[in-house]
């Protein structure tokens, strides 16, 4: 399955008389090689996180970080059971769970990034709101995530679910359709209606820009997410009802990619234009900066978990998650303890690494942090405990994506060039590495072994890791010049131990070395 066509999903799902969530566990089952209640049961490990922020930030006030915003998921949640409301208090309960798990983010608490931290209430208010009615069981709930995991992989494939690249429609907008899809399969709508939810949810969200107020997710990106949950009970109601997305959603996909490409840059995350440009917005800014709280090509998107994850302390997945993961490969490629790094940024990176606290994230990557360790907050004080002397700069780093930025790492003995980017939803690619144009993620377990070009190093590299029983997703290879110094990097499906990479290093002398990178 591609997850590049929901007309395909949709399709496929009729023919096999089966469900979108189904086709999407049989997925996830072949690529990762894990039993069916193994990936069920990480699936259940999200759902719980998800339900967890809910409860937090609807039961009681959670503030920011900033003190900019806060307390409104209870707020709002104590107006609708006084029962006064103007629509439905039951209905109005998930507005408040997803203005609760967008506070809970921006308070730097555990979120599930759905399909990304500035997104992330919505599913969880809708799916926590539906396990809330009693209609229907936990097992179901945890179920149904299947099924926006493979809606969000199609848009994610066929468009964005970045800020950055496609405005708040490629987050915001992503959400609300992925939610919208799922309640119509979990209701017990066919296929089509949730292709046609989706279209019905994506097109209401077609132009949404993303103006994020001194760079920070909170405003406007709370109420969007309160108010784009409502949005995908009544997509998922209207198609539910029969009422067909004309223009279809394959199409409203590409339509949303196409106004994304459109759209100004200073719409599209770097905190400059739209609510951001106003006299409050510039106002806010330099009152939230002047605190100084610093201190506390497409991407293939395949698995389950890159759309409902990961598990991250927020405040963003691309500008946090995505941040922490290349500093982390960026610590990894070093291969001992940093003690100077400087961080050169460009785009959005470089427009709002403050106030989405990229530079805490950067750190804390390199540091040795995950995502969801809820350490980051303090990267800076934890850098001064280790000795790790850092610095940021702005600068123009070439045609990259607009999350983008050059570590340059230093140890006692050792020293490496990372440049990588930060995609969306938490997930990085590696655009070079020591100024070679070499391309992974470290999403699977990634070999970079460095080593003299010469004829026939990559079949020996390739047949010494087949007799090992390893299986070569990508591979690779760039040089200085033939017969010069050279890199190649190796993605495996399998897990690989590090009493391996000793083995190899002696069975093919030409490597000079080989390093095991991962993210977390």
């Amino acid at each position: 399955m591609s997850f590049t066509s929901l007309k395909e999903l949709i399709e496929l799902a009729g023919k096999e008389k089966t469900t979108i969530s189904e086709l999407m566990i049989k997925t996830e089952v072949e690529q990762k090689g894990d039993r069916r209640e193994t990936i069920i049961e990480k699936m259940s490990e999200q759902f719980t996180v998800m339900e967890e922020a809910v409860r937090k930030g609807t039961i009681s006030p959670v503030m920011s970080r900033t003190g900019l915003t806060g307390g409104d998921g209870n707020r709002l949640y104590q107006y609708a059971k006084n029962g006064n409301s103007i629509i439905n208090p039951i209905t109005l309960h998930v507005a408040a769970n997803a203005l609760a798990v967008s506070e809970v983010n921006a308070a730097m608490g555990r979120i599930v990034a759905t399909p990304t931290a500035g997104s992330a209430g919505i599913l969880p208010a809708v799916l926590v709101h539906a396990l809330d009615s009693g209609n229907f069981t936990r097992a179901q709930i945890v179920k149904s995530l299947f099924t926006a995991s493979a809606l969000g992989l199609v848009v994610a494939n066929k468009a964005s679910i970045s800020g950055a690249a496609g405005g708040c429609q490629a987050e915001v907008g992503s959400a609300t359709a992925m939610a919208a899809g799922t309640l119509v399969e979990l209701a017990g709508g066919t296929p089509e209606q949730v292709g046609n939810a989706v279209g019905i949810a994506l097109k209401n969200s077609l132009g949404l820009v993303c103006d994020p107020v001194a760079g920070l997710v909170e405003i406007p990106c709370i109420i969007r997410n309160g108010l784009h949950a409502l949005t995908a009970e009544a997509a998922a109601d209207m198609a539910l009802a029969g009422i067909a997305s004309i223009i279809p959603p394959d199409e409203v996909v590409h339509v949303m990619h196409e106004v994304g490409q459109q759209m100004p840059e200073s719409l599209r995350e770097t905190g400059i234009g739209g609510l951001a440009g106003t006299p409050t917005g510039q106002k806010l800014k330099e009152q939230i900066l002047s605190k100084k709280t610093s201190d506390g090509g497409p991407a293939k998107y395949q698995s389950a978990y890159e759309i409902i994850g990961p598990v991250m302390v927020g405040p963003s997945s691309s500008h946090t998650a995505g941040a922490v993961r290349i500093g982390n490969i960026s610590r990894q490629l070093l291969n001992e303890n940093p003690l100077y790094v400087k961080f050169s940024l460009m785009g959005s990176f470089a427009e709002t690494y403050q106030g989405h606290g990229t530079d805490l994230a950067l750190l804390a990557g390199v540091l040795g942090l995950s995502t969801m360790d809820d350490g980051i907050p303090n990267a800076k004080k934890m850098a001064e405990q280790h000795g790790l002397q850092y610095e940021f700069t702005k600068r123009v780093l070439g045609s990259y994506h607009p999350n983008t930025v050059l570590v340059e790492l230093e140890g006692a003995t050792r020293r490496v060039k990372v440049l990588a980017s930060s995609l969306g939803g938490g997930k990085v690619e590696v655009q070079e590495l020591e100024d070679y144009p070499l391309k992974f993620s470290g999403e699977r377990p990634t070999l970079v072994i460095r080593h003299n070009d010469r004829k026939g190093v990559i079949a020996e590299l390739s047949r010494a890791l087949y007799q090992k029983g390893f299986n070569i997703a990508s591979m690779v290879n760039e040089r200085s010049k033939m017969n010069g110094p050279a890199i190649t990097v190796c993605e495996l499906d399998n897990k690989i131990e590090e009493n391996v990479l000793a083995v190899l290093k002696k069975e093919i002398p030409i490597i000079d070395e080989i390093v095991l990178v991962q993210t977390k």
